[in-house]
């Protein structure tokens, strides 16, 4: 191009101000230049050129005579003389002007949402991958109404240049009342809303100067951009913060991976080391995270990055050459991601589940995959070597020669000894270490130089003393976990308002919890009798006088040695004696009959899991006429009712389930259960409920003779029930295999081994299409379901779902659903007291991923101790495309060319989930996207 693209140097470069006594020959002159400037090249007439004595891009050189410093950046470069030509020199003027304002475009539309990213307010961006995504309207639409604006506006650009000055309308906001011919300047004069060139040949010149200035800086800016995504996969200010933090590995000399698509293959970056290279031309390639987690991928990707940026395939050449000759300096020594992983591995112990790191081979390679390397687009981003049970001590050194690591993850390992330094690793993202054996005091300033950290999980460990105080200066810090350590002393002044999940609980700390953590759940800080504030609801004055040192002194105290041990003997002595009459009751209680359950005052109450029989083999004529009984169509009374709500499974009567043997399932948060056989064979489960005293007795008549009328594929419809006052008996047929917890948590049987890919997906979908019945069904309800877990899914013989418990919202105590129903799990209710239709989504959520993962959700614990925080788990791996290590590894195996759809209703799952309500998607969208997954 004439303009040569300028570097960072040009921009600094005065631009020459005219002075004012001057500007009236200039003014004089410029009618007379008007057509002449024309002719030779589109120099605008309201533009005061730029003097002789302009800078220029070679000090001391002399300009062509065909760049007179009338062109706004003008610089007397143009080697090549593609400018001697007027009109060409009018056409390479304007199409660098364009490519330079959709470059500062281009930048802008990066930079601000990576920004905007960093502060929380948008999640999941990245530019390389925003066009694919869809936004307001479709593809074509956005298309078509893009080439009529630039139509138009090229149509009027074309016309002038072509015939100057035909081209002459009112702007909206017009600075002159006839604009002069710009000569095809993109935008011209008229388009100046702000004034800034008030119409004035100086101003306007200084003005265009410095936008085109700005435009070669964009473009130059953009290649850079291309770079990095390709080779480090980070946005650039992610890139950055990473050379901030290490310039000494991040940066452009060091990276390896600035070698992978030059041709030849003995061309390298290191030149001592010439085999290195061989090893990194397969790096282009995608390889799946974790053992082909993104195997899926691997076809929509190019192999080369310079097909995914065709800008780069034209500067490519000059840029090789320049990196050749850098490559002549010591700087740019560097080894190989091969050989820096290998001589990891032999730091370590244990490392069976390494063997696929082998010399000579790439990481990042689809045909031999290195477990545990995370790569994307052939770049080694990240390293998850979880539950390997592998120890020794970690060579630092080795992971710093990996210049584009940005996630390690060593998660349940038995790794001990004081906290390594990965603090040296200022790139890092996250750092997943909990689960292992490490142990003692980490230093205080030890965050200080990892400002890119978003995730630290240090739980599960044997860390003591005080937590860091350098963990406030990390700026975007989203998730901190350290709960299960033995942490002593007060918590740091947390502020981050980026921070969104906080686990402290079971440490040794005290003291007032900080203001800024106000926010977060009791249950982040229990386990620490020391600490008090806000979220624990306890008052720390309170509790500094019961430490006041007006307290008499321990010699003053009565002795109570003695007490206290007759006290532990007696309380010994209790417990006994409650084991042994439990013991003796749970015995008993398997041959006890229904006609007991009147005079039993028991304190606790069920949580069922009903199993399926043949559901439609009984012939309802065979009524019993063995008690008393209601049928549908009648209101029972009397204290020995059994109103019967569904004839589906025949009819029998109170006196019916007094005769039959009861075996107890089990007991819950909503009732107890049992199981009975009638005398016509008739399977039934029974649940004794206590506190459904919300409504009266006609209003829970026609809420259960509304559940008795359901019919569909995946709802358990009861069949009868008992209404006393102080309890209810809700009587439903049982369903043969038991609950999906069971057999996914507790059955390790042949039932769980036929849990296989189809099968879970059969069961997520009808799981959904039940709620998608029951939200139709009961629209008006608050929580059409309200109890929506795995207990509550039942599975007949061809583990078809069928949901249970549900609908019983209108029934219960208030305070009694709050403890009991499942929904009060969600977010809106543990945060805001509130429960909406979309809890029941949230449940919905929790339940698909456990299946995925087949992990048991600590959601379930009422203290959520044990189990697996699935929602947070999921969330921080989709975040980081680390879907693949989520996955069931059962389910894996069969069907490994189903990746792509478990992934997506991990997706689906994740998005059931979200904290945010109005970000979380409702039970319709839900149902649509599960229906579209495909086996």
């Amino acid at each position: 191009m004439a303009l040569a693209i300028a570097s960072s140097a040009l921009s600094s470069l005065p631009t020459r101000e005219i002075p004012r006594k001057a500007l009236g020959k200039i003014a004089t002159g410029l009618a007379a230049k008007t057509l002449l400037n024309a002719t030779k090249g589109g120099v605008s007439s309201v533009c005061e050129p730029l003097p002789p004595d302009r800078p220029l891009w070679f000090p001391g050189s002399s300009p062509p005579e065909w760049l007179d410093g009338s062109l706004p950046g003008d610089f007397g470069f143009d080697p090549l003389g593609l400018g001697s030509d007027p009109e060409l020199l009018k056409w390479f003027a304007q199409a660098e002007l364009m490519h330079g304002r959709w470059a500062m475009l281009a930048v802008a539309g990066i930079l601000i949402p990576e920004w905007l990213e960093s502060l929380g307010l948008i999640e999941n961006f990245s530019w390389y991958d925003a066009g694919a995504r869809q936004y307001f309207a479709d593809p074509t639409t956005l298309f078509v109404v893009q080439m009529i604006l630039m139509g138009w506006v090229e149509g009027r650009r074309w016309a002038d240049m072509m015939k100057p000055g035909c081209v002459d309308i009112e702007p909206t906001l017009p600075n002159k009342k006839k604009p002069k011919p710009d000569v095809g300047y993109p935008g011209g004069l008229w388009f100046d809303p702000f004034m800034w060139g008030r119409g004035s040949p100086e101003p306007v010149m200084v003005l265009r100067t410095k936008e085109i200035k700005n435009g070669r800086l964009a473009m130059l800016a953009f290649v850079g951009f291309c770079f990095q995504a390709v080779y480090t996969g980070q946005g650039p200010l992610e890139n950055l913060a990473a050379h901030m933090a290490d310039p000494g590995h991040c940066n452009v000399f060091s990276n390896p991976q600035l070698g992978v698509a030059i041709p030849s293959s003995q061309l390298t970056l290191n030149h001592d080391k010439p085999s290195q290279t061989k090893n990194k031309q397969n790096r282009t390639n995608q390889f799946p995270e974790k053992g082909s987690e993104n195997s899926h991928l691997s076809g929509q990707r190019h192999a080369s990055p310079w097909k995914k940026c065709p800008i780069m395939a034209a500067v490519r050449l000059p840029l090789l050459l320049l990196l050749l000759l850098l490559s002549l300096s010591p700087l740019s020594l560097s080894v190989s991601d091969t050989e820096a992983l290998l001589k990891l591995k032999k730091s370590l112990s244990h490392t069976g589940p390494l063997d696929s790191w082998k010399p000579n081979t790439s990481p990042c390679n689809n045909d031999d995959p290195w477990s545990g390397v995370m790569c994307n687009d052939g770049v080694m981003t990240g390293l998850h070597l979880a539950e390997m049970d592998l120890s020794g001590t970690i060579d630092i050194d080795a992971l710093l020669e990996l210049s584009t690591l940005r996630t390690v993850t060593l998660v349940n390992n038995s790794f001990s000894g004081p906290l390594p330094g990965f603090n040296r690793i200022g790139a890092l993202k996250a750092l997943y270490l909990s689960f292992n054996n490490f142990s003692g005091e980490i230093p205080s300033d030890y965050f200080v130089k990892m400002g890119s950290l978003k995730k630290v999980w240090l739980s599960g460990n044997k860390f003591s003393g005080k937590i860091p105080d350098s963990l406030t200066q990390i700026p975007h810090l989203m998730e901190l976990r350290l709960e299960n350590n033995e942490f002593s002393g007060p918590i740091p002044n947390l502020g981050q308002k980026s921070l969104n999940s906080l686990d402290l609980s079971n440490n040794k700390l005290e003291g007032e919890i900080p203001a800024s953590l106000s926010r977060f759940h009791p249950h982040s800080f229990k386990g620490n009798p020391a600490l008090c504030g806000k979220p624990l609801g306890n008052d720390c004055n309170q509790s500094a006088t019961l430490d006041s040192p007006n307290a008499p002194p321990p010699e003053q105290l009565p002795k109570q040695g003695h007490k206290s041990t007759m006290g532990w003997v007696v309380i010994g002595i209790i417990a006994s004696l409650l084991i042994l009459m439990v013991f003796l009751r749970s015995r008993k209680s398997k041959e006890d009959r229904f006609d007991k359950l009147g005079r039993e005052n028991l304190d606790e109450v069920v949580e069922v899991r009903i199993h399926s029989s043949n559901r439609r083999n009984v012939d309802p004529s065979q009524s019993q006429k063995g008690g008393s009984t209601r049928r549908g169509s009648q209101h029972g009374r009397g204290m020995g009712d059994l109103v019967m709500v569904n004839e589906e499974r025949g009819m029998f009567g109170l006196g019916d389930l007094m005769k039959a043997s009861a075996e107890v399932l089990g007991n819950g948060g909503l009732g107890s259960a049992y199981k009975a056989v009638m005398a016509n064979g008739v399977s039934v489960v029974v649940k004794r409920m206590r506190e459904m005293n919300k409504i009266s007795r006609d209003s829970f008549d026609t809420e259960m003779r509304q559940l008795g009328k359901l019919r569909h594929p995946n709802i358990l419809t009861p069949l009868a029930y008992h209404y006393r006052k102080d309890e209810k008996l809700l009587v439903s047929e049982h369903v043969s295999k038991g609950s999906l917890l069971y057999i996914l948590h507790g059955d390790r049987g042949i039932f769980h081994a036929e849990l296989n890919w189809p099968i879970r997906l059969k069961i997520i979908k009808g799981v959904a299409r039940g709620m998608g019945f029951l939200y139709s069904t009961f629209a008006s309800y608050e929580l059409p379901h309200g109890n929506l877990k795995s207990s509550n899914v039942l599975l007949d013989q061809n583990f078809e779902p069928l949901l249970s418990d549900y609908a019983f919202y209108p029934l219960i105590n208030n305070t009694q659903a709050v403890q009991a129903m499942f929904a009060y799990k969600s977010p809106e209710a543990i945060l805001y007291q509130q429960v909406t239709p979309k809890s029941d989504v949230y449940c919905l959520g929790i339940i698909i991923l456990e299946i995925i993962t087949g992990k048991f959700p600590s959601q379930y614990l009422s203290n959520q101790k044990g189990g697996t925080d699935v929602v947070q788990w999921v969330r921080s791996a989709v975040s980081e495309n680390r879907e693949r290590e989520l996955i069931d590894p059962e389910i894996v195996s069969s069907a490994s060319n189903s990746l792509e759809a478990m992934k997506n209703l991990l997706h689906i799952g994740a998005d059931c989930t979200e904290n945010n309500l109005d970000e979380r998607i409702d039970m319709k969208e839900a149902t649509r996207r599960i229906e579209e997954i495909q086996v």
